[in-house]
């Protein structure tokens, strides 16, 4: 998952959440998470670079089929900027044995964001043989995944330098691997690596990437270009943090649409009769139209204009008329996740706006008093458990589901920070070296860090338009698959979209 100081060094937690208005100003002095200071502690070096490969059998359910599949955990050294050998990165894949010819049959290499977090999300709550369920109310168990994408295409869940147990080699430099370019290559080296060691040369492949994922594959698009690497046959982005709509106007137009479908959800305007997917469609109609126009006019726009903009912002977004216009018509996050239902005591959350606490019980150091965060710690015991024992690899070192640490000493390139990088021009290249490229994107409705429209707007200016794109949303917040139900519709959708992989 993603998340300038703390609140913007850690992309998801840090389009964070810092209150304008002072009524609800949050003080940055209140307690750090112990979540948060274990996802900052050291990582456990390697004493030296390893190959292993652990390869078990099993068998599971998925998509209404029976299938045997063997799961192959491979440790693939990965070198700094200067060819040494820095790393190693873990890859855990599984591949069916009675699913027909494997040249034919789709490779999806999925990993997950932060830029520090390990692909557990995605691996073990979304697309793996195995799912962990109950995590509410009850004690975190594995069942089997009847959500899994297996019974359509082979899966690889990559976890980056940093992450899981892909830790560095001591005395060896590697902060290189850190920063969009040496991630990006190393990642893209164990791709290709991955396919010629099992024989897949011929598969159609994809990238699956969430959240920061979403820049790190384009990224790998352009690490491949770089290398003179095959390109996949397809991408899959879930929750778009690509850049490109950070700026004046824009961050607005594109923002308006999700805080609508939030306002909509908590019934803190009038629905008229419509659902969510009509509503975010009116409010992305109006931001577009009307709302942008205003925006653009500034200063010079009419005041009976700006009064009659301003009231129909409110009819979609829940907030008082009177600020909006005393606001410029701006909008804030912070204040809106505040102000939404500040009548009854109680704020939004942001990676999830529908999730809710009491404003004086927000007392965590933002951005960590978001009601929808939990950094997956209460599952971490269990992943080590199911690598452990069920697939026979034995730990180096404990399993870090995410290190916070990356996110602060991350190098986005020279001059750059994450607002100001550019991804999708990599993506535009990629698909005009290979026109057959299928591109997948998928958004939650309620998810404030990374609206659907910023997405979609970063594509379309890349010349990616609706036609060259299948582009989905879900009533979910920044995790779809959090949402077993959106998850059900989200397997469904990328078992569609993988089915079409190496074909015209």
């Amino acid at each position: 998952m993603p998340f300038r100081t703390l609140r913007a060094s850690v992309i998801a937690l840090s389009l964070a959440v810092i209150p304008s208005a002072s009524v609800f100003a949050q003080d940055e002095s209140l307690p750090m998470p112990p979540v948060f200071l274990k996802a900052m502690e050291a990582m456990v070096e390697r004493d030296a670079p390893s190959e292993r490969v652990v390869t078990t059998r099993h068998k599971g359910e998925f998509g209404g089929r029976s299938l045997r599949y063997d799961a192959i955990v491979t440790e693939s050294p990965v070198t700094n900027d200067k060819g040494e050998k820095a790393a190693v990165l873990v890859t855990y894949a599984y591949v069916a044995r009675n699913a027909g010819q494997a040249a034919k049959r789709p490779v999806l290499f999925i990993f997950n964001g932060g830029p520090g977090a390990s692909s557990s999300p995605l691996h073990l709550s979304a697309f793996g043989p195995v799912r962990i369920v109950d995590k509410e109310g009850g004690q975190p168990r594995l069942a089997n995944n009847p959500f899994s994408l297996l019974d359509v295409a082979d899966l690889v869940f990559i976890d980056p330098p940093g992450t899981g147990t892909s830790m560095p080699i001591k005395g060896i430099d590697a902060t290189s691997l850190f920063s969009v370019d040496g991630d990006a290559r190393a990642v893209a080296d164990v791709v290709q690596r991955w396919r010629e060691a099992n024989g897949r040369t011929d598969s159609p492949f994809a990238l699956v990437g969430e959240s920061y994922g979403t820049a790190r594959a384009l990224a790998i698009l352009n690490a491949e270009n770089q290398a003179d690497q095959p390109l996949p046959d397809g991408v899959a982005l879930l929750s778009l943090s690509i850049g490109d709509s950070s700026g004046p106007i824009v961050s607005d137009v594109t923002l308006l649409p999700t805080l609508a479908a939030v306002a909509w959800y908590h019934g803190a305007v009038d629905r008229q009769g419509s659902s969510i997917e009509e509503h975010f469609a009116q409010a992305r109609a109006f931001a577009e139209g009307d709302y942008a126009r205003a925006l653009i006019a500034g200063a010079s726009l009419a005041p009976s204009e700006r009064a009659r903009i301003a009231q129909r912002l409110s009819g979609f977004i829940g907030l008082p008329a009177a600020k909006l216009e005393q606001d410029g018509l701006q909008l804030d996050k912070p204040g809106f996740m505040l102000g939404l239902l500040a009548d009854k005591g109680l704020r939004t959350g942001q990676l999830d706006g529908r999730a809710t606490r009491a404003i004086a019980e927000s007392n965590m150091h933002p951005p960590f008093d978001d009601p929808s965060m939990t950094l997956g710690a209460e599952t971490g015991g269990l992943i080590s458990e199911y690598i452990e024992k069920q697939l026979g690899y034995a730990l180096p070192s404990p399993y870090r589901t995410l290190n916070l640490g990356i996110n602060f000493k991350w190098n986005w390139g020279r001059g750059e920070v994450y607002s100001t990088v550019r991804f999708a021009p990599y993506l535009a290249k990629a698909m005009e070296a290979k026109p057959g490229l299928k591109l997948m994107t998928v958004g939650g409705y309620y998810d404030i860090t990374t609206p659907i429209a910023a997405g979609l707007f970063a594509l379309d200016h890349a010349g990616i338009g609706p036609d060259r794109r299948t582009s989905k949303a879900y009533a979910a917040g920044h995790s779809v698959f959090e949402d077993e139900g959106e998850l059900a519709r989200l397997a469904t959708d990328m078992r569609t979209w993988a089915k079409t992989l190496g074909k015209p």
